[in-house]
């Protein structure tokens, strides 16, 4: 039977990394237990040759070559760590270690490691600079929860011009009042100054549409998802990224407001 690699898991040294902690712990658990079911190990030589680069039963076998002493260095760096740290490998003798009842019990475990579409990922790099490193919420499938940071983003940014507003209306006003009580204000002020330019009319139009779709992102997409989560539909990627691309917007807004 094939050793379990950390390939098992992400196609490169890269993906791995990006993987939440408990996934890169557990991938290396299942590649010790695979090698070591019964017995002792020792850290340091896991370091030596053959493990990191040529021996066929190594733990990086399947990755690119030049990839595999780095990979095996970062495995016996902080998901060694954590295996020690959750007592699924225990201290025995001269820095020798074993894998604990509660590692076994662990490594037996199916490992969920979400591999996230790399479409998705890319797009990441058109949001808001706020909201590019949001990828880990799509590895550890938190797809709601991104969309809850995401706007929360929106409401904590509009309450930190309201705590530095120098107009004392603008204080203690917080929630679904505040993109409106900020533009009476002058604290945000219309983005598009030719935007109906030449009708006060319009211009009134367009600078309280504006309002509203700041205020839906409290009133709406904020406290949905964060009072109510449980009573809205699972997302999937499309879905997810598709409302932070919504967020991404209001935070630009924003900035250009101020």
């Amino acid at each position: 039977m094939a050793r379990f690699t950390i390939i098992s898991v992400a196609p490169t040294l890269n993906d791995f990394r990006k993987l939440p902690q408990h996934v890169q712990g557990r991938a290396l658990l299942r590649a010790l237990a695979d090698r070591f079911l019964q017995n002792s190990f020792n850290r340091e030589n896991m370091l030596l040759e053959p493990y990191n680069t040529v021996d066929p039963e190594g733990f990086a076998l399947g990755l690119p070559e030049e990839e595999r002493r780095a990979a095996v260095k970062y495995l016996f760096g902080s998901p060694w760590r954590y295996l020690i740290n959750n007592g699924y490998i225990g201290l025995t003798r001269n820095d020798f270690y074993e894998i604990t009842p509660e590692g076994h019990t662990e490594a037996a475990e199916e490992i969920s490691a979400i591999r996230v579409d790399r479409t998705v990922v890319e797009a990441l790099r058109f949001l808001h600079t706020d909201l590019q490193g949001y990828e880990h919420y799509f590895r550890e499938g938190k797809l709601k929860e991104a969309v809850t940071a995401a706007f929360m983003l929106v409401e904590n940014r509009l309450n930190q011009i309201r705590d530095a507003s120098p107009a004392p209306a603008a204080k203690g006003v917080s929630g679904v009042s505040l993109p409106y009580k900020l533009f009476d204000t002058g604290d945000l002020k219309f983005p598009y100054p030719s935007l109906g330019a030449g009708s006060p009319q319009d211009r009134e139009g367009f600078a309280k549409q504006l309002k509203g779709l700041l205020t839906s992102g409290i009133g709406w997409f904020r406290n949905s998802f964060v009072h109510e989560p449980h009573n809205l539909p699972n997302l999937n990627e499309a879905e997810t990224l598709e409302l932070l691309f919504v967020a991404s917007h209001m935070l630009r807004m924003i900035d250009r407001s101020v």
